[in-house]
């Protein structure tokens, strides 16, 4: 279902506020997602978890992700490898972290919520805890990078 069909048969329905969870979105899902949110006045919690790097397809066209008002280069996240029946068939994971951390610092600079940033540091420098808020203008979004680490995984 397209973005249009989304907004026809779904968001320009609702009455009330929306929620999206995003969560485990492999690929390019997670662009999706966010275009949902940023296109839909509607939507007020916007919850993302991405999963799988994009496949290295978009990097070998020359791809750039477009998102909100932000763009970056597909070569920047893209990798080889992908789950098949819970198995992982790909390079090393932890070889894959700095470009999942590039894949996931750009999806949230494409979120949008029209209004301008602020930096506030939570937590100690030696665990780099921080959060960035931003709000919109008129103080119907508000965007909050959180970071979370589980067991030493970083997907």
């Amino acid at each position: 279902c397209n973005q249009r069909q989304m907004t026809k048969h779904f968001f320009s329905k609702i009455d009330g506020p929306i929620i999206i969870l995003a969560v485990h979105l492999c690929g390019t899902l997670s662009l999706k997602a966010i275009d949902m949110f940023n296109n839909n006045q509607e939507v007020k919690l916007f919850a993302l978890k991405p999963c799988c790097l994009p496949q290295m397809v978009y990097a070998n066209r020359g791809d750039v992700f477009r998102i909100g008002q932000h763009e970056f280069d597909a070569r920047d996240v893209c990798s080889n490898g992908q789950f098949s029946k819970g198995n992982w068939n790909g390079p090393p994971r932890w070889h894959l972290q700095p470009r999942f951390d590039t894949w996931a610092d750009n999806l949230f600079k494409g979120i949008n919520v029209g209004g301008s940033s602020t930096l506030e540091q939570d937590g100690s420098e030696e665990d780099n805890g921080y959060r960035v808020s931003m709000s919109s203008h008129d103080g119907v979004k508000v965007k909050d990078d959180i970071v979370i680490q589980v067991d030493g995984g970083f997907q």
